[in-house]
């Protein structure tokens, strides 16, 4: 029951949380310049009283003060192990790294693929207009992916983990809710095969260290490039710097063999500390019992019919 409950609750209190964040927004905003926004909000134009404080301080101010109280929540609901969560100690770095180059392939190959299909992005000026203030950059490139991972790697995939749930059942459902739930047509691909592979990598590790550095990195790569090129970014793709659709595809070929081949050996040679497949734990453990009992049991009874070296018959 668990491995559904503890999933469900934490996916409700995200969107609540997306509630809460949204009125703190329309509080910044109307604190900020009353008349504007009373204006705004009379006028019927709702593109433009959503962009009077969606493109400011406003949007990235609820969306920290949502954060915040999420990760509350999920401590109070003991929903985060602080034993494991942000442990660095626990992480054998050699092999990590395995992780890290196989993960940064397919963000790669992910870019290029969200790029191909071409669907809408509604959240591209948001993000540009919130990376030019350090609230907002803070928001996207820092605050924002630590409390992704502790919402979904550890709440919601560590939940169906502990619950007992199969391992790739738990780490697909988690990165299909990861997708979905940034609403934004354009990131839903991408978000998918990044909340996979982030998944494998918390699943082996069993804390949120490296996805959450691998996502800070993404994130603030991509508020960097807005920075840098202001309202440009909002039409830039990846594969025009890499000489147009055609020659991406090629290179993506030989990225993903790599990324797949990287995070595979990962995968094989990473020892996990935290996380077993329950229920095939449990037949294995059962197994390994049974053997051991009956080894016993053929021992004690070699010993007791053991014959003597006189030849005489035990009775």
């Amino acid at each position: 029951m668990k491995k559904v409950l503890y999933p469900i609750l934490v996916i409700i209190m995200f969107l609540v949380m997306q509630v809460v964040g949204a009125l703190v927004m329309a509080a910044v905003a109307f604190a900020k310049n009353p008349d504007v926004f009373m204006t705004l909000a009379k006028s019927g134009n709702q593109e433009a009283f959503m962009s009077y404080f969606m493109m400011g301080d406003a949007l990235a101010w609820g969306l920290i003060v949502s954060d915040i109280l999420m990760i509350g929540i999920l401590a109070l609901l003991r929903l985060v192990d602080w034993k494991y969560v942000v442990n660095f100690k626990m992480i054998d770095w050699k092999t990590g790294l395995f992780a890290i180059v196989g993960a940064v392939c397919l963000i790669f190959y992910s870019d290029i693929l969200s790029e191909m299909l071409d669907l809408p992005d509604d959240m591209s000026k948001i993000f540009t207009g919130m990376s030019l203030s350090v609230v907002g950059a803070l928001s996207i490139g820092v605050i924002g992916p630590i409390v992704e991972e502790f919402v979904f790697r550890e709440a919601l995939l560590g939940s169906m983990l502990r619950g007992g749930m199969n391992k790739w059942v738990a780490i697909t459902a988690s990165a299909l809710v990861f997708g979905i739930i940034h609403w934004n047509p354009a990131q839903i691909p991408f978000a998918t095969i990044i909340g996979f592979v982030f998944g494998v990598i918390y699943y082996k590790t069993g804390n949120i260290v490296i996805p959450s550095i691998l996502h800070i990195v993404n994130n603030s790569t991509a508020v960097v490039m807005m920075v840098m090129m202001g309202e440009e970014a909002e039409e830039a793709q990846l594969s025009d710097f890499l000489g147009g659709p055609a020659m991406a595809s090629g290179i993506c070929i030989p990225i993903i063999v790599i990324g797949i081949f990287w995070l595979k050996a990962f995968w094989q040679k990473y020892q996990s500390e935290r996380f077993v497949d329950t229920p095939t734990a449990a037949v294995e453990l059962s197994e390994a019992t049974e053997i051991v009992e009956s080894s016993e049991i053929i021992e004690s009874t070699e010993q007791t019919n053991q014959i003597p070296n006189n030849n005489e018959t035990v009775l």
